[in-house]
C-alpha cells in the first residue's frame, strides 16, 4: 500500500516535470517567433524608409529548400517525336540538332535551349484551355512548370512558364509558348531534364530578412533604384553544364529594370536578372 502511493507521487512528478518541459519549450518557440516576426518588421520599416514599398503581405521566414545536383540528359529524338510526331529529318549545325517531322521542326542545344516550330493546322486546341494544354505540353517532355505570365494580342495568346524542380521554381529556366487563330504556333526557351544526385555541404541558407539586407546593400552598390517589391520567393539559381547545380536562393521582383533580383542562399550575394 505504501509502495502505491510513493509511486503515483513518481508518476504525478513526473508528469509535472513534463508540463514544465513543455511549457519552457512552447515559451521559447513563442519568443524565437516573435523575434523573428519584430525582425521581418523593421526590416519592412528600413525598406521604406529607402523609399521602397514591400507590397507582399509577409517576409517570408528562413530558406527551407536545399541545393541539387542535376545530371542534365538534355532532350533527343524521342522528345522531338512527342512534339512534331515521328522524326522523318536530322540535322546538325555545330551542337543544335534539329529533328524534322509532319507536324514542324523541334531544335535542342545541349544548354537546354529549345526551337520548336509548329506547322499551321498541325496543333489545333481544338477547344481547349491553353492553359491546360501548355501544362499537358510540357508534360510529354517529362517537365514541370508554373505559368507567370500571360498576353493576349488579337488573335495571339502568349504564355510564359518557369520550369519548377520539385515544386521549387527556377526562374533562369523559362519557356514561351504560342497559340495563333486557335493552335500551337510554337514553343521557345531553357529547359532541364535529367537524374538528380545528392548534393553535399547543401547546410541552411540566410533567412529572407537577411537577404533583404543583402538586396539593400546591392541596389547601394549596383546603383540600381527601384520604389516597390512586388514579390519574394525562394527558388533555384542554376549553374554549370553537363553537371547542373540548383542553388537555394531568394527571388525578389521590382517594378524597375532588371525587374528581378537573386539573392544567393549560400553567400547573399546579389545578381541583377532581366
Amino acid at each position: 500500500m505504501r509502495w502505491s502511493k510513493i509511486k503515483n507521487i513518481i508518476i504525478l512528478l513526473l508528469a509535472m516535470v513534463n508540463v514544465f518541459l513543455l511549457a519552457m519549450v512552447g515559451m521559447r518557440s513563442w519568443r524565437t517567433q516573435r523575434a523573428e516576426q519584430e525582425t521581418r518588421t523593421r526590416m519592412v520599416e528600413v525598406l521604406e524608409h529607402s523609399g521602397i514599398t514591400f507590397l507582399p503581405e509577409e517576409i517570408p521566414g528562413e530558406l527551407e529548400i536545399s541545393g541539387r545536383q542535376v545530371s542534365a540528359a538534355g532532350l533527343g529524338e524521342d522528345e522531338a517525336a512527342a512534339l512534331v510526331g515521328p522524326v522523318t529529318e536530322r540535322t546538325a549545325a555545330g551542337t543544335r540538332i534539329t529533328y524534322t517531322g509532319e507536324k514542324g521542326s523541334a531544335t535542342f542545344a545541349p544548354g537546354g535551349e529549345i526551337d520548336v516550330q509548329f506547322l499551321a493546322g498541325a496543333r489545333p486546341l481544338g477547344g481547349a484551355d491553353v492553359g491546360k494544354a501548355s501544362e499537358a505540353l510540357l508534360e510529354s517532355l517529362g517537365i514541370q512548370g508554373e505559368e507567370t505570365r500571360r498576353r493576349t494580342q488579337g488573335e495571339t495568346v502568349t504564355l510564359v512558364f518557369t520550369q519548377l524542380w520539385g515544386e521549387i521554381p527556377v526562374p533562369d529556366l523559362a519557356l514561351t509558348i504560342v497559340y495563333r487563330r486557335g493552335e500551337l504556333s510554337s514553343l521557345t526557351g531553357r529547359c532541364l531534364t535529367g537524374t538528380e544526385e545528392p548534393l553535399s555541404g547543401s547546410g541552411t541558407g540566410i533567412s529572407a530578412a537577411t537577404a533583404l539586407v543583402r538586396f539593400l546593400e546591392g541596389l547601394n552598390q549596383g546603383g540600381y533604384v527601384c520604389s516597390q517589391v512586388t514579390k519574394m520567393y525562394a527558388g533555384y539559381m542554376v549553374s554549370g553544364t553537363g553537371t547542373v547545380t540548383l542553388t537555394p536562393a531568394w527571388y525578389l521582383q521590382t517594378d524597375a529594370w532588371p525587374w528581378r533580383f537573386a539573392v544567393d542562399g549560400s553567400t547573399g550575394a546579389l545578381t541583377a536578372e532581366e
